[in-house]
């Protein structure tokens, strides 16, 4: 077996009517900005109200400072105030192939953090599933408590 991510030719099997519009979402921000090196990922979000909302990795030229496109996402949830239910985040290869992603460690420590019972579609053997996430990080540190106005 390849360390390559399976291709994404469409929706996943098993994938449900509300995330295969996260799915479309997701591929229509990819097909209205990707630029390669730049513009490679897209994130959507359904909030408990029922909103989608988006986000697209924008690359740095200091690494660091690249903002990827689930956290951009994840903040226009907290601006809509609506606890997020589901993600679904796609990468689009130079070649033009296209991979369902899993948040990265810092997306997913964020969404540990504001959506820890939303479930995220990853890839999973050759396949893709749906898993909480929460599961994401299974040995995640927690800061200890800070003092008021710390």
């Amino acid at each position: 077996m390849s360390g390559e991510r399976p291709l994404l030719d469409g929706p996943p099997e098993g994938m449900g009517e509300g995330d295969r519009e996260l799915l479309a979402s997701a591929l229509a921000v990819l097909d209205a900005r990707y630029a390669v090196g730049v513009h490679e990922v897209a994130a959507a979000l359904r909030l408990a109200d029922g909103r989608l909302v988006s986000g697209l990795h924008v690359e740095a030229s200091a690494g660091r400072a690249s903002v990827c496109a689930e956290s951009a996402a994840l903040s226009a949830a907290v601006i809509a105030g609506s606890p997020v239910v589901a993600v679904v985040g796609v990468l689009r290869r130079p070649s033009g192939s296209l991979h369902l992603i899993e948040p990265c460690g810092v997306c997913a420590e964020l969404l540990v953090d504001h959506a820890p019972d939303a479930r995220v579609w990853v890839a999973v053997d050759q396949g893709f599933g749906a898993v909480p996430v929460h599961e994401l990080l299974p040995f995640r540190r927690r800061r200890a408590a800070r003092a008021s106005g710390a």
